[in-house]
């Protein structure tokens, strides 16, 4: 009988001593999975961030002088692009040319307003009426036909603030026109400019640039109207 009961009391040592070291086992592990960090949460990658790339440089004007040796008048001139272009409306006395308003001041500030015959053959030697080509690829370099306006537009003289900001040294300004009755109109709001394209048998294109708007667009209109002349040098 004693022996029995040391043998239960030794299996019951033995069963207590396996319960206790089990405990501890998972204990430990509870305390090991309590302790693991959690996986980090997925960051989104931060790309470097880029400088907006700086706009193209603006194109200095390079301002010339020329002389017409037909009047002594000399006149400012400026490369754009590749076009080398006078810097200020033509003021030459031609057949049919006329002040706007018939003021000789008027000359002095706009040149004179000349009808498309007339203006085919004032600007002197080496230099021509341009193309309507040639006003097209000076709209294209200063922007594009809707925005070249502002471009080349003087920085004062426009009416109602529609100045430009003359940024290639055109120095475009508001002329008006002359009709052949004789009356003229809108000096301070329009400038039109002849180019030497015919359209049909009455009328002539060019471009025109206005004080309300930023556009430098085509323009037709009789031959016997009054137009600034702006010389291209050949």
């Amino acid at each position: 009988m004693k022996k029995q009961l040391a043998k239960l009391a030794l299996t019951a040592t033995l069963a207590l001593a396996i319960t206790l070291t089990l405990n501890a086992c998972e204990e430990k592990e509870k305390k090991q999975d309590s302790t693991t960090p959690e996986p980090a949460a997925a960051t989104e990658t931060q790309q470097p961030s880029q400088e907006a790339a700086a706009p193209p440089p603006t194109q200095e004007a390079a301002t010339t002088t020329f002389t017409d040796p037909r009047n002594n008048k000399a006149y400012k001139t400026v490369k754009i692009g590749e076009q080398i272009w006078m810097a200020e409306n033509l003021n030459f006395e031609a057949k049919s040319s006329k002040c706007y308003d018939d003021k000789p001041d008027n000359c002095k500030k706009y040149g004179r307003l000349y009808d498309w015959g007339s203006a085919l053959s004032a600007c002197p030697n080496g230099w021509h009426l341009p193309s309507a080509d040639e006003w097209q690829t000076l709209v294209d370099f200063a922007g594009g036909y809707e925005v070249a306006g502002k471009a080349l537009k003087a920085k004062s003289g426009w009416n109602e603030n529609g100045n430009g900001i003359d940024e290639f040294g055109f120095s475009a300004l508001p002329s008006g026109f002359g009709e052949p009755d004789g009356s003229f109109s809108n000096v301070g709001n329009i400038s039109n400019w002849w180019s030497a394209v015919e359209v049909g048998s009455n009328d002539a294109s060019g471009r025109g640039m206005y004080h309300s708007s930023e556009d430098a667009s085509t323009v037709h209109s009789n031959k016997s109207d009054l137009f600034s002349v702006r010389c291209i040098k050949d």
